[in-house]
C-alpha cells in the first residue's frame, strides 16, 4: 500500500438521527472522505503507539509503521464491506474517531470503533453502539456482529454490557461477538 491510493470509501447513505445525549454533547457522524485520511491515519497512530513503546526502532519508523498498518486495514474494510457507513466521530466539529459499520444485509456489523484516547470514558462509545443495536432493531436485522481483539478485554467488557455474547474466534487474535435485537 505504500505511496499507493488508498481505495475510496463507499457513498455516504443516510443514517438515523442521533439520540439528543450525543447531539447535545456536540457529537455528530459526518460521512468519512478521502481528505479525512490523514486525519483517520493520525488516530490510529495515537491507539496503536503505546503498543510499540518498547519496540527498538526509532520514531519514525514506527510511525511508517502504522501509517502502513492502517493503510492495510482501510483497504480491507473498504474491500471487505462496500456497501459499508463509514462514519467519522465529530464533537463540535473536530474528528475525535471513527464509526464504522456495515448495515447492508440481515446481519449487520460494527466494522470499528474507535475514539481518542481523552474522547474514551465519558459514554460516546456506548451510547453509539446503542445507537446502532437500536437502528438495527427498527430496521429489522436479524443480528449485530463485531470482533474485538483478545487483547483488549476493556472494549470486551463494553460489548458484554451492552448484551453481545462470544461466538467464537475470528482469528487467533480477535474474538466474534453477536447481538440479537430483543423482538416482542
Amino acid at each position: 500500500m505504500t505511496g499507493g491510493a488508498l481505495p475510496r470509501f463507499p457513498a455516504p447513505r443516510a443514517i438515523p438521527a442521533l439520540p439528543e445525549a450525543l447531539q447535545a454533547q456536540g457529537i455528530g457522524l459526518p460521512p468519512a472522505g478521502e481528505s479525512d485520511l490523514p486525519r483517520l491515519t493520525e488516530l490510529h497512530a495515537a491507539s496503536q503507539m503505546p503498543g510499540l513503546v518498547f519496540a527498538p526502532w526509532p520514531l519514525t519508523q514506527k510511525r511508517a509503521f502504522l501509517a502502513e498498518q492502517f493503510a492495510l486495514q482501510h483497504a480491507h474494510f473498504v474491500k471487505a464491506h462496500r456497501k459499508g457507513d463509514f462514519r467519522l466521530v465529530h464533537r463540535h466539529g473536530t474528528a475525535i474517531g471513527r464509526f464504522y459499520f456495515d448495515r447492508s444485509g440481515p446481519e449487520w456489523a460494527l466494522i470499528e470503533i474507535l475514539l481518542a484516547a481523552e474522547s474514551q470514558g465519558g459514554g460516546i462509545g456506548t451510547a453509539l453502539v446503542r445507537w446502532l443495536q437500536q437502528a438495527a432493531t427498527d430496521a429489522g436485522a436479524e443480528r449485530l456482529r463485531l470482533s474485538v481483539a483478545y487483547q483488549n478485554p476493556r472494549a470486551q467488557a463494553l460489548y458484554r454490557r451492552l448484551g453481545f455474547e462470544e461466538a467464537g474466534d475470528v482469528a487467533s487474535t480477535h474474538l466474534a461477538m453477536l447481538w440479537q435485537p430483543i423482538r416482542p
